[in-house]
């Protein structure tokens, strides 16, 4: 059956409360332009003739209040619901919506290739899949995708905060067809950042598009870029990826690569023993 046949929905994460970079979906991308981080995004996603709608989820905090005027000037719907309860906000709009499948794409990732989507999706729906993710391309830009009927089945079947507020883990754990995806050709550069949590993050990517000039900013081409400018990676790469964990262990086992990296074996033995 031919993609087109499926209503497939685009829903962005996006809040304007970040502490290390407040506001960042609406900075200027790039600099100096009325484009911001978040169209960006939104106008990527929608040359994509595969999906029916993009909608962009946040939270009914006041601190969003100029987030939704902003999309609304779009003309882009807006949905707002639970602070903490994101997996909530994507059952409500599935349900609204009424989608079969459902993009999850988040609003600090504007590097999103277009050609690479729509390889995604026609692998996804080919295979009849569940859920797939890609694991292959820069840190920023891979895809996350599953049939909306699975978003269903988690927030039904959830009571875990964690999954509620990371809206896949369930879905993860329980999803029958499920695929890790590679795209073919795609060098792999350790280090690359192309998501936005810190002012040089933000740098990196402005110099990408500068650089680029007038140039399609698909992935290859930003690869080509840093393989002959490898200094650019000194801009941004020693910033820590944020990540959410469940215990402890988990805490400590994502730490214990940069204790040896140092050399502080004390702290190291320290962390075994606990």
């Amino acid at each position: 059956m031919a993609v087109g046949q499926f209503k497939i929905g685009v829903i962005i994460q996006a809040r304007l409360g970040s502490t290390r970079l407040p506001n960042k979906v609406m900075l200027p991308m790039p600099l100096g332009s009325e484009r911001t981080i978040i169209s960006e995004i939104i106008e990527r996603v929608k040359d994509v003739s595969e999906i029916s709608n993009v909608i962009v989820a946040t939270s009914i905090s006041k601190v969003n209040d100029d987030l939704e005027s902003y999309i609304d000037s779009l003309k882009v719907e807006c949905y707002r619901g639970s602070e903490n309860d994101v997996l909530s906000r994507f059952y409500e709009i599935v349900i609204k919506h009424n989608f079969e499948y459902v993009i999850r794409l988040t609003g600090d990732n504007p590097i999103v290739d277009n050609i690479l989507l729509k390889e995604f999706i026609s692998n996804f729906i080919s295979n009849d899949l569940d859920y797939s993710y890609s694991n292959n391309l820069p840190l920023g830009c891979n895809f996350e995708m599953m049939k909306a009927s699975e978003i269903i089945k988690a927030y039904k079947n959830t009571e875990d905060l964690f999954d509620k507020e990371h809206v896949t883990p369930y879905i993860k754990r329980f999803a029958k067809k499920t695929e890790d995806f590679l795209f073919n050709n795609i060098g792999v550069i350790n280090n690359l950042r192309l998501t936005i949590d810190y002012a040089s993050d933000y740098a990196f990517i402005n110099l990408i598009y500068t650089m680029l000039k007038n140039k399609s900013k698909s992935v290859k081409n930003i690869i080509k870029l840093i393989e002959g400018n490898l200094w650019l990676l000194d801009i941004n790469n020693t910033n820590f990826q944020k990540k959410e964990f469940k215990n402890i262990d988990e805490e400590i086992e994502n730490i214990l690569p940069l204790i040896k990296e140092r050399e502080l074996y004390r702290l190291k033995k320290l962390l075994i023993n606990l």
